[in-house]
């Protein structure tokens, strides 16, 4: 489990990934409110659509393919970690599940 899973529309609220490699994984519209991400191996990882509610991340969130159409509401980060986020071209579209959009969820400039 990890590297390459498809995690597609899963229900993985509160799950801990913690330290897991999750490399090239899709977690395309998944759930993962309030999940604990903090230095997970995401090279690669597609998190388009996913709802990263309250989730707990670090800087490995940077390394996602995609992120466009995610909802980071509330969600535990370091700041250099959110500025590079909203640095980055994909951080656009409105979440279908929550309706959020994904730069308004970060709370960019």
């Amino acid at each position: 489990m990890g590297a390459n899973a498809n995690f597609e529309n899963a229900k993985l609220a509160s799950t801990s990934f913690f330290k897991a490699d999750l490399s090239k994984a899709n977690f395309a519209g998944a759930d993962l409110t309030g999940a604990s991400l903090e230095e997970a191996g995401l090279d690669g990882a597609n998190l388009e659509n996913a709802v990263l509610q309250s989730a707990y991340l670090t800087r490995t969130i940077v390394d996602a393919a995609s992120i466009k159409g995610a909802d980071f509401s509330e969600a535990v980060m370091p700041g250099t970690t959110l500025k590079a986020l909203c640095a980055r071209a994909d951080a656009a579209g409105e979440n279908p599940t929550t309706g959020v959009d994904t730069r308004d969820s970060l709370m960019c400039p």
